[in-house]
């Protein structure tokens, strides 16, 4: 018979277990005993049916207890199991007795020991080489709301949660099609943490999903906890800053996704679903983009990409103007620049990096503080009145502190966290770059940052399509959002086979 050898190091090298149930239960009730020994919540309950005996198993802490209730009613009612031999005749007499619309049947015993970990409840008869599994799994965790770390004005209010079957039926109710598939895998060595790829088959590239497949079922780990866990592990480019998998708590964002021809990937224990592969202009995309008019969703993503200028260069064009071209300034605001800096200790460039690192601190203490006291806005009075208080004590000068100030207000304009912490962080380097080298150190590290982009990939597709490679039809939903009647195609740089979102009239041959 085929053997499972155990990974605990506690157990001996030469310990092993059947992996095939036998017809004796005696037999088979030691092996699992042996396997959950010294677990005080692994529960045994020997039971006898006329003739036949057998025993029920589970984990107290992870079956409901209405579901054993229903279990033990069903133990307890007259009337026995067949007295045949039959094990057809006996599996009729169960799915008779308990109150369980479905009764699963298994031989081998890894199937018995997962069934028992998600909660399940087994039972194992004399003189029948299969188990019996009920379905006892104790519903835990918080219900369905909206997204905290990405709420919208108009869309729907419902966010993923941390039991990965919810986040499953909340896709599936989006999406009522038959072509939506599933694949199932385990990742983790001791988390067995459950995984399952979404796709649409059909609209979906084969080769990313089998690449997608691959890449998760290589994983080797002691435990999976987060779905970052698999987001790091899984990049093409693994020293970049830049996330090249999208992570998201929003179903209608992981549906709209799935239509364009991309995979999710549903992680259990947490509400955040990764959809690969991904595009940098995604991470400047909100979903409110779609659900307003065309007009007032592409000024807004206007204001969003100036946003994210203002975070990533107004403090370094400030500290170069200060330091190296001050002849580009008015003679009035020159003079207005050089009085506040007048007796101040040290040079500019020192002021932007304590600012820089003020409100880093402020932001990390903002986020650990209860909520009671609040978020984001207590971050931002904090951050004004420690500049107020830094410029009052002539530590440091009042442009400095606007310009870091403003550029930390602006940076959570960015709809997606992931990106927003990288663009925050690359603020630093184009700091220094500034304070050596001024307005050429600048545009450097911009031209740095944009060949990397442009050499990115994921999962096989440029990170910087449709803009490099150019797709012009792709352009249609970049900077500009346009219709939806005159969408006509799903994302070009995904080169799936199945590019016509609508189908063929007389308005769209």
């Amino acid at each position: 018979m085929k053997r499972l050898q155990f990974r605990n190091k506690s157990l001996p090298d030469n310990d092993s277990i059947q992996t095939e149930l036998s017809f004796s239960l005696e037999e088979n009730l030691s092996l699992l005993q042996y396997t959950f020994a010294d677990c005080d919540d692994f529960i045994s309950q020997m039971v006898q049916f006329d003739y036949i005996q057998g025993c029920i198993f589970y984990l107290s802490e992870m079956a409901s207890d209405h579901a054993l209730k229903e279990i033990e009613q069903g133990l307890t009612d007259s009337g026995g199991l067949l007295k045949k031999e039959s094990s057809d005749d006996i599996r009729v007499s169960i799915r008779n007795r308990f109150p369980f619309s479905n009764i699963n049947n298994v031989r081998s015993l890894e199937s018995i020991i997962d069934h028992i970990l998600i909660g399940n409840t087994v039972l194992l008869v004399d003189q029948i080489d299969q188990a019996f599994l009920f379905s006892t799994v104790k519903e835990a965790g918080r219900s369905v709301q909206e997204p905290p770390s990405e709420s919208l004005v108009r869309g729907p209010r419902e966010g993923f949660v941390e039991n990965i079957g919810t986040n499953l039926m909340l896709i599936r109710r989006k999406l009522r099609n038959p072509s939506l598939k599933v694949r199932h895998l385990r990742v983790g060595r001791q988390t067995n943490t459950e995984i399952k790829v979404v796709y649409i088959k059909g609209i979906a590239d084969d080769k990313v999903v089998d690449e997608v497949s691959k890449r998760l079922s290589l994983i080797d780990i002691d435990g999976i906890l987060e779905s970052h866990y698999l987001e790091s592990i899984m990049a093409d480019s693994r020293w970049s800053p830049f996330p090249t998998v999208y992570s998201t708590e929003r179903p209608d964002r992981v549906c709209a996704n799935l239509l364009d021809g991309k995979v999710a990937i549903l992680t259990d224990g947490t509400p955040f679903v990764l959809t690969a592969p991904a595009v940098f202009v995604e991470f400047l995309h909100s979903n409110e983009d779609y659900y307003n008019g065309s007009l007032i969703a592409t000024f807004t993503r206007w204001i969003r990409l100036l946003g994210l200028l203002v975070t990533l260069i107004l403090p370094s064009f400030i500290l170069a103007m200060n330091t190296f071209h001050q002849d580009l300034l008015q003679t009035p605001l020159l003079l207005k620049i050089a009085a506040s800096r007048e007796g101040l200790p040290y040079p500019v460039l020192v002021e932007a990096i304590f600012m820089f690192i003020t409100f880093e601190l402020v932001r990390e203490a903002g986020l650990r503080m209860p909520k009671v006291f609040g978020g984001a806005v207590i971050i931002i009075l904090g951050l004004v009145l420690v500049s107020q208080i830094a410029v009052q004590a002539g530590i440091i000068g009042p442009v400095m502190a606007i310009s870091v100030s403003v550029a930390a207000m602006v940076s959570f304009i960015l709809p997606n966290y992931a990106f927003h912490q990288v663009v925050r962080l690359l603020g630093l380097p184009m700091l220094l770059l500034a304070g050596f080298f001024g307005f050429m150190g600048i545009l450097v590290g911009l031209m740095f940052a944009l060949a990397h982009l442009v050499s990115l990939r994921s999962f096989g597709v440029p990170y910087f399509s449709p803009i490099s490679p150019g797709r012009k039809e792709g352009w249609k939903d970049v900077f500009i959002r346009a219709p939806w009647w005159a969408i006509k195609t799903r994302q070009p740089g995904l080169d799936i086979d199945n590019i016509l979102r609508t189908g063929p009239n007389e308005d769209n041959p």
